[in-house]
Formats: C-alpha cells, sequence, structure tokens
C-alpha cells in the first residue's frame, strides 16, 4: 500500500490516522476552522486514491470524476446523501459509512430533545434571570410516561430510541418501516402501521428514516395539520425530510406543541430563522454521534474502510 494518498476533509478524534500510516498511507488533513469547500477539496484530492469525507461534502458525479485517482470513499457518517453512490460505483470506486458505531449516541439524543421540549428546560433555563418566585403554572409541559412514541424509520437508531421509552418510560410503540421488525415486536409489543395512522395515534414523532426520494419532504404542512395539537416532533434523521417552513408554520399556529431538532436545512441554521425564535423548539447542531466513544469508532471504521478499499478487499461497511 505504499504511495497511496489518503485525504481526511476535516480533523477527526481517533487513531485513523496512525491506522492509515501503519500502512505506508500518506494522510493529508483539511486542518482549518473553517469548512472545506468543494474546489478545495477537489484540489486537495488530486493524485489521492481514498477520502474520508464528512456529511458536507458533495461528493457528486463532477467531484468524482475530478478526482481519478480515487479507489475508496468512506463517509464519517451513516448517512450518505452525500455521495453519489450510483456513478462511484460505476467509476469502480468503493463506497462505505458508519453504521452501529453511533447507535446509542443518536438515540440518547433524540430522547433529550424529546424530554428538553417536553419540560420546557430551554424556555425555563433561558428565562432563569428573571425568574422571581415558584410558580404553579409556570412552564407547564406533557408528561413522558405512558404515552404513545411513533417511530418514523424503525432501524437501528430508532429501535433503540423506541427501547429508551418503552423500557424507561412505559410508552406505546408504533412504527413505519419498508419491512415488519419483529424483534421489535415481540421485544416491545410494537405496532406496525400506516404513515397517517402514526400521524393520528402518535403524542411523540421521532424521526430516523434515511434521505431517500420517498422521504424528502415526508413532513409537510398536511402531515403536521394530521398530528395532536399536543405532539412533539423529534428529528435526529436529515433536515430534508421535513419542509422547514411549514413546521414552523404548524408551531406558530399551535397545529403541534413543540419540535426538538439535531437537524435542520440548511446546516448551521442562519441565526435570523424563525425556527431560533420559537420558545418551544429545541435545536442542537447536528451532534447526535457526538460522544467521545462513538466518534472514535467512528473514525476507526473509517480508516478500515479505506483500507480494505486501496486493497481491493470487501469494505467493513461497504453501501455499493
Amino acid at each position: 500500500m505504499q504511495n497511496n494518498k489518503v485525504v481526511i476533509s476535516r480533523k477527526i478524534i481517533g487513531q485513523s490516522v496512525e491506522l492509515l500510516q501503519n500502512q505506508g498511507v500518506e494522510v493529508v488533513i483539511w486542518d482549518k476552522e473553517t469548512t472545506i469547500s468543494k474546489k478545495e477539496l477537489i484540489n486537495l484530492c488530486q493524485g489521492a486514491n481514498g477520502l474520508i469525507s464528512m456529511l458536507a461534502d458533495p461528493i457528486d458525479s463532477d467531484f468524482i470524476d475530478q478526482c481519478p485517482d480515487l479507489k475508496v470513499i468512506s463517509n464519517y457518517a451513516v448517512g450518505y446523501n452525500n455521495i453519489d453512490v450510483t456513478h462511484a460505483s460505476k467509476r469502480g470506486i468503493f463506497v462505505g459509512n458508519t453504521p452501529e458505531v453511533l447507535t446509542d449516541a443518536t438515540s440518547d439524543i433524540a430522547f433529550a430533545l424529546l424530554i428538553s421540549v417536553a419540560r420546557r428546560i430551554k424556555e425555563s433555563s433561558t428565562e432563569l434571570k428573571s425568574w422571581k418566585t415558584w410558580e404553579p403554572m409556570g412552564y407547564l409541559g406533557p408528561r413522558l410516561k405512558g404515552k404513545t412514541l411513533g417511530i418514523v424509520g424503525m432501524g437501528r437508531i430508532g429501535q433503540a430510541m423506541a427501547q429508551k421509552c418503552h423500557f424507561g418510560w412505559d410508552m406505546k410503540i408504533i412504527y413505519t418501516a419498508n419491512t415488519r421488525k419483529i424483534n421489535a415486536e415481540n421485544k416491545m409489543a410494537a405496532q406496525k402501521v400506516d404513515f397517517e395512522v402514526l400521524l393520528r395515534e402518535s403524542d411523540f414523532i421521532s424521526v430516523h428514516c434515511p434521505l431517500t426520494p420517498d422521504t424528502k419532504h415526508l413532513f409537510d404542512i398536511k402531515a403536521f395539520a394530521a398530528m395532536k395539537n399536543s405532539a412533539i416532533f423529534i428529528n435526529t434523521a436529515r433536515g430534508e425530510v421535513v419542509v422547514q417552513d411549514e413546521l414552523i408554520h404548524a408551531i406558530e399556529k399551535g397545529e403541534i406543541w413543540g419540535a426538538g431538532l439535531d437537524v435542520t436545512t440548511p446546516e448551521p441554521l442562519p441565526m435570523d430563522n424563525r425556527l431560533h425564535k420559537l420558545k418551544n423548539v429545541v435545536i442542537t447542531p447536528h451532534i447526535g454521534s457526538a460522544d467521545f466513544e462513538s466518534r472514535i469508532a467512528m473514525s476507526e471504521l473509517c480508516a478500515n474502510n479505506i483500507i480494505a478499499g486501496l486493497k481491493g478487499e470487501k469494505l467493513p461497511a461497504g453501501v455499493n
């Protein structure tokens, strides 16, 4: 593997650099504070055989064609909608991602957002300086225990969120997915339902589906209108699953209680966006996988994907 060059588009935690260098690979890292532009990344990838990319990197057909030496790309994420996998496959380029290792971390954030919105943590903590006395009518919110949780996308992360809520807060679990999840049904008495039923019956909805043509803008004004006025909407998947202006409208008009978002459109969300002004919305800066153990495991899995791809072997976590 001598003379191979691998680019990492941002500084990452963990042993990825050491793992690659131990294989004789030259590693080049974009270590500036600013996010690398597409043009800058193309320039950096000239002569590169491997790339560890971030979700913000647009690895489209144009990018791929301008980096003719690439043999393998590993996205530092579970999702890979930023990569034109079809075109990469046509070019004979391996594509990998980082599934499984961030399941618990992301489901933790989904639940943290849910309890923060329900118990009005943002609003009450922000107003602490003006707090005068305990108020029996102050900062009331919905109880979590015994409610119905709707999971949209019952994959690993969706099931982890469901387990936290079912076993910790005695919630009833309903879900939508392409296939039945027999293990979840047996373990948690989860029920697969139509999307319209999930909207109508859920007290809380948590989104964990990938971004695809079928899920893009799945949550629009019609979907929000079908939800309970007391419903809380949680999204830790992708911002584009939601028509964001229509979510804002639904909250402002009281069609749903509030929302917790780890993903938005765009990212970062401009500070003048109306979402920031809503008291019953909690936004985090896409930190679903941001615990030490998960990010380290992601780093090492990316490196192992790259090493396998450079050897022409099957990737530990390949998507094509």
